[in-house]
């Protein structure tokens, strides 16, 4: 067989073992997956579950993130939408935080290891490397407050691969469509 027939019988083969494998569990297929959309009704990112979102970075790399309510000006919750999430930390091999990044291990499993933080450009989504994480000689920790100097070894760290800056690609508000 050639390339190309032997990929379609393929696809074919692993669609229709997708749809017999749902049937048999009582699952339908949606032609339609469900989605996040941003503030330009562009697609944002797939739902993980209620708050972690699967981002696609660019050079396919797919990396999680999370998202939160937002509140109106009496605290409650709006109806349907979202914005993306900030509070956490990034490590730097450097003593002013601008090189030698690294993120903590991911505690959700197949995904890669994360972190958003909220700088003055907007919330960034710093994506670490797939793997084992490693120990590091940490001179600086970027959190949403700033930069902090520090000196310490840390353990389960994996380097940042790419970073992306949410606020700017996707503009909140977001909502699932």
């Amino acid at each position: 067989m050639r390339p190309p027939v032997v990929a379609a019988s393929i696809a074919v083969a692993l669609v229709a073992n997708a749809a017999a494998g749902a049937a048999a569990t009582g699952v339908s297929l949606s032609p339609e997956a469900v989605v996040l959309v941003d503030s330009t009704a562009k697609v944002a990112a797939r739902p993980l579950n209620a708050t972690v979102v699967l981002v696609t970075v660019g050079g396919g790399v797919v990396a999680p993130a999370t998202i939160r309510a937002i509140y109106d000006a009496d605290g409650r919750v709006t109806s349907g939408l979202a914005t993306w999430h900030a509070g956490g930390s990034v490590l730097f091999t450097s003593p002013d935080c601008t090189a030698g990044a690294h993120v903590h291990s991911s505690t959700y499993a197949g995904v890669r290891a994360t972190t958003q933080v909220q700088t003055a450009a907007g919330i960034m989504l710093y994506v670490g490397a797939i793997g084992a994480g490693g120990t590091a000689a940490i001179h600086s920790i970027l959190y949403d407050t700033g930069c902090a100097p520090v000196t310490v070894q840390v353990n389960g760290l994996l380097p940042v691969v790419t970073f992306l800056n949410l606020n700017t690609a996707y503009p909140p508000p977001l909502a699932f469509q």
